[in-house]
């Protein structure tokens, strides 16, 4: 299905939506326990914690910022050529 044959949700379309799918689907109306909470737990991994407390600067932030200043105001020039050669020669020594 195309995106462009898609139909637009309308409030007639939504209501028809909910009232089917509330004869198809039964919804349980109980109460969850007062002392439980909703929601889902998540464990970060050894490595997700050690990237977020990398204090190691790997990144240069003044040249990242002129990069960005550069892109803002549409002057940052690409030389496709060069990254296009880099790509070439990255693939020639790690074949």
């Amino acid at each position: 299905m195309s995106i462009d044959r898609a139909q637009p949700l309308t409030t007639g379309n939504a209501q028809h939506s909910l009232a089917i799918r509330s004869k198809n689907q039964s919804v349980s109306k109980t109460p969850t326990a007062s002392n439980e909470t909703a929601g889902t737990q998540v464990s970060l991994s050894k490595l997700t914690q050690t990237v977020q407390t990398d204090t190691s600067r790997d990144i240069n932030v003044e040249r990242l910022a002129n990069i960005r200043a550069a892109m803002e105001a549409g002057e940052l020039h690409i030389d496709t050529n060069k990254i296009a050669h880099a790509l070439v020669q990255d693939m020639l020594h790690s074949s």
